[in-house]
């Protein structure tokens, strides 16, 4: 069941890089952060004041869940920016590219285990992800590197809450979180941006939606999912994310597959698939 959950979130975030790319091409990319960070938040806050406004007194969850916002606000505000510069196939591949840094955090900081169906999973996928999304026909831009921020921001988001939630009430590490991304994104917007403010109803739409399904229903999944599954498996499953975007290219842009992306969609389906079913035969392997 906590697959599933995973599942769906890829299939929310594979729908909001077009979403994210239309929407700031109008709405000031702060801005952009600030608001779904913002709406998650208040939805959060609302939610624990009614169920459990004691936890909402936890240091510890402030503190963890603050770390955890800065680096969700960094995560957004590059790949926003990102997808100012670049294609939405460039930065799906570029941010999904962090299946291949969390294992190594783990390794280095953690002293986490890898077994050979871990690499074996990673590279299936990544190359699954570089055939699927990357355009050999456009060279690397300034939106492609800021996008690796993205990246690196996303995996080091992944791995730390993996650990933090196991230690913190994890509603409460959330609710912080939204809290202090929306924090950090609205001083950044009120010092760069001083244009006045003009959003149609469509990015209205857009914001709510980037807001209360995009931000507040997949990082709460992502951080609550932590405390029975682990990092490595949420990235491996996460990779999934650039499939549903190229569906979601396809079904509102009308952006078709050719066989070199069907062939990296394949890729990225048997590395998920061989990791959730052979992982367990090699973790008893291994301690056997």
């Amino acid at each position: 069941m906590k697959t599933f959950w995973l599942i769906l979130v890829t299939v929310v975030w594979g729908s909001t890089f077009f979403i994210v790319k239309d929407t700031v091409a109008t709405v000031n990319e702060y801005l952009i952060v600030f608001v779904r960070t913002g709406l998650a938040f208040g939805a959060m806050f609302l939610f624990q004041l009614f169920k459990d406004r004691k936890k909402l007194f936890n240091k510890k969850a402030f503190f963890h869940g603050s770390i955890l916002g800065v680096l969700l606000a960094i995560t957004f505000a590059s790949q926003t920016i990102g997808l100012k510069f670049t294609s939405t196939g460039h930065s799906a591949f570029i941010t999904s590219s962090a299946v291949v840094v969390v294992p190594f955090l783990m390794f280095f900081f953690y002293k986490y285990k890898l077994l050979k169906i871990d690499i074996t999973a990673v590279i299936i996928v990544f190359a699954g992800l570089f055939l699927l999304t990357y355009d050999f026909e456009t060279k690397m831009n300034v939106g492609d590197l800021i996008t690796i921020i993205t990246a690196a921001a996303y995996a080091i988001h992944v791995v730390l809450a993996g650990r933090i939630v196991k230690k913190t009430d994890a509603t409460t590490i959330v609710t912080y979180q939204f809290f202090a991304a929306a924090v950090l994104s609205f001083l950044v917007w009120i010092i760069t941006d001083h244009e006045p403010v003009h959003i149609s109803p469509k990015a209205i739409y857009s914001l709510l939606y980037l807001g209360l399904i995009g931000t507040l229903f997949c990082y709460f999944i992502i951080v609550w999912v932590q405390k029975y599954v682990s990092s490595l498996k949420v990235a491996i499953i996460f990779s999934l994310e650039p499939i549903f975007a190229s569906f979601f290219g396809y079904w509102a842009l009308h952006e078709v597959l050719n066989t070199k992306e069907l062939i990296g969609a394949g890729l990225i389906l048997s590395g998920v698939l061989i990791h959730s079913i052979l992982k367990s035969k090699f973790e008893a392997k291994a301690s056997s």
